[in-house]
């Protein structure tokens, strides 16, 4: 065994020899895998291999396909067996929430070519004649669904990895990962010890075992999980075809054909966890002991639509361990607390995902970027909120409550309440609906008096919509208060914070008291991350997206110089309140003895203040709502004085869904929706502020010489009737679909439906015949070149 390797993979399931494969694929040979027994040893062995496709997010969708499409490969042009099985896929709808989620998806993967569609009954019952349609009212056909054989995937990238130089080691466990002060690593074995520039964790059920080698802890979870192989079924020994993938997602059931009989796995609705403490480290090719009551309801509702699985004996039942990660999606990436240490753990869905994972493992480490926006599956999105019992109570909801489905703004009830504000209990009192961001909760909206102060979940208009746009209408026509504390907020001093400053962000840095919006770039100059930068003297107060601050804390440490800059994360030490509105500067001058007019207290001024006898709390003269407006930052106990006095002085409470259909009518664009890493900044509409001219950053050399745009955000009104526009609707043109809503909703006073979006270049035209798919229905849309709302920004600068 080599006693160095470039990169070194722990765990030799379906998501490691992927990771091992992509990596000599692109040049690396000098890789090497390590597995404690033998390979798809844990999870993989067990799993049932199916492959779906029609899926959201467009990023798990795409990690989907490329899966798909990656098992074709092997097989056609490596030689490689995987037990690919081409069939396609079918869900059924049992009610009309099915069928519109079933709507939305297809909608949402039109971007991405992958088809699907709905189908007759009658074909439903051609293609999978095991069904009894008489409980479904729709069927939605995937045309890119099977499966694989999970030990032939496995072994098929393992053996083109070997084909390509890379080395696997079976039977040698892991005893210890000990970083070296260069970043590098030296990884323990019983057979002895590897240097390694990198190390990847993809030790599946044993994750957190080895995460906790290098001194960090995962938020995973094992569970147990059953499926069933039935007898051969005659219906099925008649047939002249293989059946296609069944998913009932209303029931947390999926079926598929086994030799001539069925696999039929389920969600149970009591799930039951699994080695809590960590997972036996001689644990291997075992099962968990059958406990087939736990799925009792779930074949009960399988036979109402597949009356022969009730005939049927049952051949084989499997109960393995899974180990998932709070929301039931992989945890992939660098981990933000470490050097070279990459993370693929959590893949609830091995086989139908480790393809995607494999790639984009190999692409962050040797490129040092992923080439699509993956932030949904970061390791970085859980801090340390994510705590042992977060994790069980968040993995038993979602687990249990696979079959329901995940509306537009829905929240969930599990593991709350999370973090308050400390003036929480006041918003709670005048009818604040929460919601929660990265472990906190915030204020999405509140109910008027009389009106129950809960989410009524759709996919149309919600409850809550009247009461939002209300709000909304009273900010642009008065002051609207937000409570403002779920931002990322650092702090960057020392006599080397400006030249450090400068070399990550993209735009010239604010003078003394003023602020500035900028991007920050990644190498290849796609924008990773939206900023305002504040300059307040003796510091600058770095103000960005919540949930993001561990990916930007990990990008800000790979470029932090050894000494001369201090960076503090300020996230939960800063409470925050927003002001905006046309009386919001007449609130603001009654509550501070210093000028708040506008030659005084300028649009993007930045300053400490006090106000309402707090002294230094931090103003910024900005507003994401387009009218005069300020956020105001301060020490967590001083929020409910200075809240109070805003409130004393006029000043509505408004909840961040109404900051959210605000910000559509100025056409301004949201992180993560908007402005994502799969953009680069003259496609999202930030290149104005992109400086070039200003000297050396990072991107520069790319923004640059970027090439012509691929995509240009576009703002659509939208004859959008009783329904509502959520994000993910397909942009016709002329008839044909050309591109996506990346969010919309309702302004408050221009009262029109607003789909905010991207096309190609060829597809933006004024008087065009635009529509966007609602819900499987075109409406007709109309191309708005300017804002909605005040279009020349003179109000935000009164």
């Amino acid at each position: 065994m080599n006693t160095a390797a470039r990169v070194v993979v722990i765990g030799g399931g379906v998501v490691g020899c992927s990771i091992l494969y992509h990596l000599a694929r692109n040049g690396w040979s000098d890789v090497m895998l390590l597995e404690r027994q033998e390979l798809t040893s844990g999870s993989s062995w067990h799993a049932a291999g199916g492959l779906f496709t029609v899926v959201r997010p467009n990023a798990a969708a795409e990690m989907h396909r490329y899966t798909f499409q990656i098992y074709r490969e092997l097989e056609q042009e490596r030689g490689q067996p995987c037990g690919f099985h081409f069939t396609g896929g079918l869900n059924i709808c049992r009610t009309q929430d099915e069928i519109d989620s079933n709507a939305m998806m297809q909608s949402a993967c039109r971007r991405l070519g992958i088809e699907g569609h709905f189908i007759s009954l009658q074909e439903a019952k051609e293609k999978a004649p095991v069904l009894d349609t008489s409980h479904m009212i729709g069927a939605f056909w995937e045309e890119e669904g099977g499966h694989v054989d999970p030990a032939s995937a496995t072994n098929a990238f393992a053996a083109a990895a070997r084909q390509m130089g890379a080395a696997i080691h079976r039977f040698t466990p892991v005893i210890a990962t000990n970083q070296r002060a260069d970043g590098s690593w030296d990884v323990v074995t019983d057979k002895g010890t590897i240097h390694a520039e990198y190390v990847v964790n993809a030790a599946g059920l044993w994750g957190r075992e080895v995460a906790r080698m290098a001194g960090i802890e995962l938020p995973l979870m094992p569970v147990e999980h059953h499926y069933l192989v039935t007898e051969n079924i005659p219906l099925i020994e008649s047939l002249g075809f293989e059946l296609p993938q069944i998913n009932d997602n209303e029931t947390g059931s999926y079926a598929r054909q086994e030799g001539m009989g069925m696999l039929l796995g389920a969600y149970e609705d009591k799930m039951t966890h699994w080695a809590k403490d960590g997972t036996p480290l001689d644990f291997g090719h075992e099962l968990l002991p059958d406990n087939l009551e736990c799925m009792e309801w779930n074949f009960e509702k399988s036979v109402e639509i597949m009356p022969c699985l009730g005939e049927a004996g049952v051949k084989r039942v499997i109960n393995g361990p899974m180990i998932f990660s709070p929301d039931l999606s992989p945890l992939i990436g660098p981990h933000p607390a470490l050097r070279n240490y990459f993370c693929a753990n959590g893949v609830m869905a091995g086989f139908n995902q480790g393809g995607g994972i494999g790639r984009v493992i190999a692409e962050w480490i040797i490129g040092g970027e992923p080439e699509i926006d993956i932030f949904n599956w970061d390791v970085a999105r859980f801090g340390d909120f994510a705590t042992r019992k977060y994790t069980e109570d968040m993995t038993r909801y979602f687990y249990e409550n696979r079959s329901e489905k995940t509306f537009p703004y829905q929240s969930f009830p599990a593991a709350r309440p999370q973090a308050k504000s400390p003036i929480h209990d006041r918003l709670a009192q005048a009818g604040a609906v929460f919601g929660t961001g990265f472990g906190r909760e915030h204020a999405t909206w509140f109910a008027s008096e009389g009106m129950e102060a809960e989410d009524r979940l759709t996919y149309r208009q919600p409850n809550w919509w009247k009461p939002v746009a209300e709000e909304g209408r009273r900010l642009r026509e008065g002051a609207g208060l937000f409570e403002f504390s779920d931002m990322a907020k650092f702090e960057v001093s020392g006599p080397n914070a400006e030249a450090w400053l400068d070399r990550i962000m993209a735009n010239r840095l604010p003078k003394t008291g003023r602020l500035c919006l900028t991007p920050m770039l990644s190498d290849k100059g796609k924008v990773i991350g939206d900023f305002t930068v504040s300059n307040l003297g003796d510091r600058y107060l770095i103000v960005g997206t919540y949930a993001m601050q561990l990916a930007y804390l990990r990008h800000f440490r790979k470029y932090l110089p050894a000494g001369g800059v201090t960076l503090r994360n300020l996230s939960d030490e800063l409470s925050g309140l927003a002001l905006a509105g046309p009386k919001a500067q007449a609130i603001m001058a009654t509550l501070t003895d210093q000028p708040m007019d506008s030659s005084s207290f300028r649009f993007m001024d930045a300053r400490e203040i006090t106000l309402a006898g707090v002294p230094g709390m931090i103003a910024l003269r900005v507003s994401y709502t387009g009218e005069t407006g300020y956020e105001l930052y301060m020490a967590p106990d001083r929020q409910p004085q200075i809240f109070d006095a805003l409130r004393e002085c006029g000043a509505d409470l408004c909840g961040l869904r109404a900051l959210m259909m605000l910000r559509l009518e100025k056409s301004y664009p949201a992180w993560g929706l908007e402005i994502t890493s799969d953009y680069y900044a003259h496609e999202c509409g930030m290149m104005h502020h992109v400086k070039p001219g200003k000297g050396d950053f990072i991107g520069r050399e790319a923004a640059q010489n970027y090439g012509p745009p691929r995509e240009l955000p576009i703002t659509l009104t939208v004859e959008a009737g009783d329904l509502a526009i959520w994000g993910d609707e397909a942009i016709f043109l002329d008839g044909q679909p050309v591109g996506y809503v990346s969010s919309g909703g309702w302004g408050p006073v221009t009262e029109r439906h607003i789909a905010l979006g991207y096309v190609p270049p060829g597809a933006y035209r004024e008087g065009g015949d635009y529509a966007v798919e609602i819900l499987g229905r075109l409406r007709k849309a109309r191309l708005a070149p300017e804002a909605l709302y005040d279009p020349s920004g003179g109000k935000m600068r009164r």
